[in-house]
């Protein structure tokens, strides 16, 4: 029952999208449509709404996100992003290289709306790439670090849920992945782009751009460093971010106006719709149950299935990964091994499965915030989406069977 009520929430979005309504509306409406489908009382649905706002972990989340959305705006209108864009122009002679390299820098952010600072709109326009390409580029390359690096939170996930897990040698196992799949991101949505003649500069200016990209993207940067340094919350760094627009910009005495005119309604709706629908489903007991009880059937081909099948789901059911990991990772640990790395190599194929499904997600927050920022469609996304959809999974089974055949 919670299964049906789930995946008919999922099925709902591009019907409910259609009829007018946008993202963040049609969450609520399906989550708890998804609620009292699955069972789940009147007071159970609207506990998962006031968690969004309640649970530290969830308005941080908001905040963050809403925060972001309103940097991006600033950055836009202030000609931070102008600037950046031209200096990297001059610092990598290579407008493909240029469009992939910007959103794995943002994405050290490790935060959903830093989607919509890095889409490159304007130089995926010059290189000729459709709404749907420029968005899924993004995407694609601003999740280099998050699937490899120890400190991003999915990793630190695995090692709060399994604290003997070497995550660090889990990231070596899933730096390959990573690797391959930027390569199938270029061929599938840049090979064909029109090459820009990027201009040839002497060596002055190179490390002049250089000094005008590390000053352009510094309110982007001083949130990792304050964070990093003084363990700062992403939500209060953020407002040095602002303090730096406003002392970069001109038209100083617009920004409280322009500050407050960057607040999106609709993007702060779409959040607390896309954590909304995931505490809905983190309350469908008889949904996780079923799912662990599958994966520890006896056969390994059904625990290979079963993973595979857990990891899309609550992926694709969720827009994250820290659900279906948590849900995972207990159970692949719990299962006997017969060495260390027989463990990290199952942890690998579970937590790649996890993220294939966070990825492909209608509730995939970067995506949402990406396909706003460029205008892409649902069905745009999906259709320019399907080789990567075939690719990716590929990867991951081959990439297993060759670690058990010269791992163990």
């Amino acid at each position: 029952r919670q299964l049906f009520s789930v995946a008919a929430a999922i099925l709902c979005i591009p019907i409910l999208l259609k009829c007018g309504l946008t993202i963040g509306p049609v969450l609520l409406i399906l989550g708890v449509a998804a609620g009292f489908l699955g069972g789940l009382g009147p007071q159970a649905v609207l506990t998962a709404f006031t968690d969004v706002f309640t649970q530290a972990s969830s308005l941080s989340s908001v905040l963050i996100v809403v925060e972001i959305g309103m940097l991006s705006v600033l950055m836009a209108q202030y000609g931070l992003l102008e600037r950046m864009e031209r200096a990297m122009r001059k610092l990598i002679p290579s407008a493909r290289i240029n469009i992939m390299l910007i959103p794995a820098m943002v994405g050290i952010l490790q935060a959903p709306g830093g989607a919509a600072v890095s889409a490159g709109e304007r130089l995926g326009e010059e290189m000729g790439l459709t709404r749907a390409q420029r968005s899924n580029i993004n995407v694609v390359c601003r999740h280099f670090l998050v699937v490899f690096a120890s400190f991003s939170v999915n990793m630190i996930v695995v090692q709060s849920v399994a604290p003997q897990v070497d995550i660090v040698r889990l990231g070596l196992l899933n730096f390959p992945f990573v690797l391959l799949m930027q390569a199938a991101g270029y061929f599938i949505f840049l090979r064909k782009a029109k090459p820009l003649p990027l201009e040839k500069v002497s060596v002055q200016e190179w490390w002049g751009a250089l000094g005008e990209f590390l000053i352009a993207m510094s309110p982007v940067f001083s949130i990792i460093l304050i964070n990093a340094l003084f363990g700062t919350p992403y939500e209060l760094a953020l407002l040095v971010s602002f303090l730096l627009v406003f002392l970069l910009g001109r038209e100083k005495k617009e920004f409280p106006l322009r500050l407050v005119k960057s607040f999106s309604p609709s993007l702060a709706v779409l959040i607390v719709g896309v954590y909304f629908f995931q505490h809905i489903v983190e309350r469908m007991d008889d949904l996780l149950a079923l799912f662990a009880a599958l994966i520890n059937g006896q056969s390994s081909l059904m625990f290979l299935t079963m993973v595979a099948v857990v990891g899309i789901c609550f992926g694709l059911a969720t827009g994250l990964m820290y659900l279906p990991l948590g849900v995972l990772i207990p159970i692949v640990v719990a299962a006997p091994h017969a060495s260390e790395m027989a463990l990290l190599v199952d942890l690998f194929y579970a937590f790649i499965w996890c993220f294939i499904g966070y990825m492909f997600s209608p509730l995939h927050l970067c995506q949402l915030l990406s396909d706003k920022e460029t205008g892409c469609t649902v069905g745009e996304r999906y259709k320019t989406y399907l080789p990567l959809m075939i690719v990716l999974p590929v990867l991951v089974v081959a990439l297993y069977f060759l670690y058990k055949l010269i791992l163990l």
